[in-house]
């Protein structure tokens, strides 16, 4: 509005200005002229300025009276007007303004009621964290998030017992922040212990002021509009959730956008928290007893306990791509683990080496479990070599987060493509009646 008018006013001032010099050069050509009416017109249009600079320019109607007198009391006239209506407008509009002021400043000066009573913590907190809520946050939570709040107070409109005031928010960049926290927060839930619990709302806060602390961002402005009310007390802000949004521009939508995190993203937050687990960490997460089914007492544990150790060193990934498509997306990743192909291709050598002997045709089926067990964990320790399989990999979008469920594909992938090099093993070792290494469930 503010533009309109002022575009209005250079125009009509400009249309004065030129209408003095086009009337002035026909009254020395002779020519028909432009009325006296038209040009006192333009200047009640609030031209007056435009026409009565022209007429001293141009020297034009510089000796009339009417011209001389009128133009200048048109002026006076016009800046009264303005200046009454400015005085009166400002009156209008000023109760509001220093309403919304008020409450800013002290959001400003980080005062945690003011803020409290517009912002609701658990809204923060939105979707991502379980528990009861906290009754504020501790303060040096407060001071990072609204470090760089700022505001300014752009218009107002009020009409009756109604206002409008629009303001320019300035804070911290509320997108990449709400990107770093929910991937703090996945990461954090990423669990490979079923019985881990949910983050309460106090972790969640924590996990805020450590992102704050962690991370520097920029500052960014959006839009607050606040709706008043006027009442017997005077005018009161009506709080609702877009104004509530607003003044942490944006953060609680971004928060609550399913969508904040890319599918890639999320993915590899869960393969990053497997890169990060310990020997004994795949252990548990794998369920591991007598990994192979060699059903020998005094040597199972050796091998699963050398063969989770090569896994936990070797297991890498790489996501060559991901695709999404609406609440579903597609990756294909290149699992990196021990090379199992090669493991029982060294097996296989030793296996033929011991079926050589005579004492393989002596030994009794406790001897030849223990020789071949043994050979097992003797061919995992000279195993040096790691293999990559491409796999895919399909998850969807719930509505707050990607699930991501590791199927069997991915389990085969994770532990060296270990069925190829079963079935390789077997198919090279044995007739088609004998199976020595059972597939590994």
């Amino acid at each position: 509005m503010r533009t309109v008018l002022i575009t209005y006013l250079i125009l009509i001032n400009l249309i004065g200005f030129l209408l003095m010099g086009i009337d002035k050069r026909r009254a020395i050509q002779n020519r028909w002229r432009i009325s006296e009416k038209t040009l006192f017109l333009t200047a009640l249009l609030f031209g007056s300025i435009g026409a009565l600079a022209g007429m001293y320019v141009f020297r034009h109607k510089t000796r009339h009276l009417s011209f001389r007198i009128g133009l200048p009391a048109i002026l006076i006239a016009q800046i009264c007007i303005v200046v009454c209506g400015l005085l009166l407008y400002n009156r209008i509009v000023s109760a509001p303004n220093r309403t919304v002021r008020r409450e800013l400043q002290q959001i400003k000066e980080l005062d945690a009621e003011t803020i409290q009573s517009f912002v609701y913590y658990e809204d923060l907190a939105g979707a991502q964290s379980a528990g009861t809520g906290i009754s504020e946050l501790d303060a040096d939570v407060i001071s990072l998030f609204f470090q760089n709040f700022d505001y300014q107070i752009r218009d107002a409109i009020v009409l009756g017992d109604q206002a409008t005031v629009n303001v320019d928010i300035t804070n911290l960049d509320m997108h990449a922040l709400a990107q770093d926290l929910c991937r703090k927060i996945l990461q954090n839930s990423v669990s490979v212990y079923p019985e881990s619990s949910a983050s309460t709302t106090e972790d969640y806060y924590r996990l805020l002021r450590d992102t704050l602390s962690e991370n520097s961002y920029k500052s960014a402005t959006t839009t607050a509009v606040f709706h008043l009310r006027k009442e017997s007390s005077g005018w009161a802000i009506q709080s609702d959730e877009a104004l509530e949004d607003a003044l942490v521009s944006g953060f609680i939508s971004y928060m609550n956008d399913p969508n904040i995190l890319s599918a890639s993203t999320s993915l590899s937050i869960q393969l990053d928290a497997l890169k990060a687990l310990t020997a004994e960490q795949w252990m548990d997460y794998l369920s591991v007893n007598d990994l192979f089914a060699t059903y020998n007492t005094d040597y199972y544990q050796a091998i699963d306990e050398e063969y989770i150790r090569q896994l936990a060193d070797a297991f890498d990934y790489e996501i060559l791509r991901c695709t999404e498509n609406g609440t579903s997306a597609t990756a294909a990743v290149r699992i990196t683990s021990i090379d199992m192909k090669n493991v029982l291709s060294i097996y296989k050598n030793h296996l033929l080496s011991y079926a050589a002997t005579a004492r393989s045709l002596r030994d009794d089926d406790v001897q030849f479990s223990n020789e071949t067990s043994a050979l097992l964990l003797q061919s995992l320790q000279e195993n040096e070599k790691v293999t990559s399989t491409d796999i895919d990999i399909t998850f969807h979008n719930n509505g707050v987060i990607w699930e991501i469920a590791f199927d069997q594909e991915f389990t085969n992938a994770l532990m060296g493509n270990i069925s190829g090099a079963i079935d390789q093993f077997n198919s090279v070792t044995h007739d088609a009646d004998s199976v020595i290494v059972a597939p590994v469930d």
